[in-house]
Parts: C-alpha cells; structure tokens; sequence
C-alpha cells in the first residue's frame, strides 16, 4: 500500500512540476504581438524614438508631440502581451491636448529582451522612458497604464517623482496572487503557483511577492484614478478592490468601478473621464 501511495504522490508531483514550468515559460515568452497601426495611420505627426533601460536593453516606441508646443506629456503602457500599437487607436483623442510617448515594454513588440517578466522588471522600462523624456526637458509626466501597464505605472510610484498623476486600468494587485490563476482546478492551483514562484525566484531572481501595486502604493499621494470591471475575466474585481483599499489614505485617489465590461472594453463616458482627470492634475 506505502509504494502505491508513493507512486500516486511521484505522478501528482511530476504533473504539477511540468504544469508549472509549462507555466512558467509561457508567461515569460508568449507569442508575440506586432501591430501594424502606427501615428501615422492616425494622421499623427510623430518621431520615432529609442532609449535604454538600466539593464542595458533597447526599447523602442513614438514621440507624439501635439501640434500647439505644451510641456504637458503622457505616458501610455501597454498590457501583456500586447504592444505600443495596440493601444493607440484608443487613446489617439489624448493628442489634441498632451504629447504622447508610446513604447514596447521588454520582449515585447519591437523591444529587446529576452523574457518579459509580467510587470516585476517592466518598471525599470518605465523609468527608462522618464528618463528619456527628461532629456528633452519634460520634468513632469502622467502615466496611463493598462492591464501590465496600470500595475507597471503604481509600482513605478515610488521611484519616480516625475509621475504627477496615473490612471490605471484593470491592473492586479498582486503578481503573486495572479499566479494562482494559471491553473483554474481547485485546490491544485496553489502549488502550482507556488511552484511558478519558485521558478521565477530559480530562475529570474524575482520574488512575486514583491511584485504588488497594493503594497507600493499606500503611503503615495499621488492623484490616481482606478478604473476596473466587475465582469474583468482576466483580472478579477477582487484585484481592484484591494488596490483601493490600499488607497484609503490617499485623499487624491479616484475609482471608477463598473459592470458589463470585459477586459478593455471601454465605456461611452471613457475619453471625457480620462482627459478631465490628466488635464486637472497635470
């Protein structure tokens, strides 16, 4: 009976060790997606613009300056495993009034790097490209940020002064709690996210449970505005409510829940929600 035992826990084992690193790898090297929308398509004067990150990779992107000259700029993340293109078409209306620099995080799109990391080294991208903006002498920004990106732009929050106002739109709160959604069987999906994690420690060097906006936000007081779907079946509402309660002491912060909306989808009030929000803090 003990060599059965033993044989039955080795195959549950076995499972959810290549589980985990089918995982695992599939989320650091997804396929990637290369639009092929660029400003231009959108009748959009812009300079193509390259800069690196402190870890010496290249990432690419557009400067999309407004044609009145204004210092006011906006930066606009991505989501995984998406590109710059493919958020464009629907933050073009933040042209008429804000530069615009769009650019592929790590791995992604057209931008060096070998794995994407889910947001946990991305913010290094972002810095990169404050950095960037800085040189031509835009000492202030507002992030917008998607999915990846809204939890890239609050975890950045913390090391970047520069950053005057976010709007963050359906970021998780936790990597780690993000894990446990890789396998959706009860019960088997906590040592399978346990595992990823282990792996992500093994071989990145990073810990998922320091890869939490929830935790790199509650002593910011910075005007942040968070937008979230009860219906998100990517990232759940619960994501959203532990982002705002760890908002709770930021008299500056806005939420804008709702239901109905999938993953990105957008609601009719979306561009004078938004342009309001950047045009009152920046």
């Amino acid at each position: 009976m003990s060599a059965i035992i033993l044989r039955v826990f080795l195959v549950v084992f076995g499972f959810l060790v290549v589980i985990s690193l089918w995982g695992f790898y599939t989320s650091i090297r997804p396929p990637k997606i290369l639009s092929s929308l660029t400003p231009r398509d959108l009748k959009m004067g812009y300079e193509d613009a390259s800069f690196r990150t402190a870890d010496g990779l290249t990432l690419r992107g557009w400067y999309i300056p407004t044609a009145r000259p204004t210092e006011k700029t906006l930066i606009l993340l991505h989501g995984y495993p998406a590109d710059k293109g493919d958020i464009l078409p629907a933050l073009a209306f933040l042209h008429e009034d804000f530069n615009l620099l769009l650019f592929d995080f790590r791995y992604l799109g057209e931008s060096e790097g070998s794995y994407s990391s889910a947001g946990a080294k991305e913010v290094e991208d972002l810095l990169a490209a404050i950095r960037f903006l800085k040189a031509r002498g835009i000492k202030e920004v507002g992030v917008w940020g998607f999915s990846m990106g809204g939890a890239v732009a609050l975890m950045a929050l913390e090391n970047a002064p520069e950053i005057r106002a976010v709007v963050s739109e359906s970021s998780y709160a936790s990597l780690a709690g993000m894990a446990l959604s890789l396998l959706r069987i009860p019960l088997l999906n906590y040592p399978v996210a346990y595992l990823v994690g282990l792996w992500a420690k093994i071989f990145l060097g990073i810990d998922l449970r320091d890869v939490s906006p929830a935790q790199r936000i509650r002593h910011t007081r910075v005007p942040i505005l968070l937008i979230h779907s009860s219906d998100d079946a990517v990232i759940p509402f619960s994501h959203a409510q532990s982002l705002q309660q760890a908002l709770g002491e930021n008299p500056h912060a806005e939420f804008w829940f709702h239901r109905g909306f999938g993953h990105g989808e957008l609601g009719a009030d979306y561009q004078s929600r938004v342009r309001s929000f950047f045009q009152k803090h920046l």
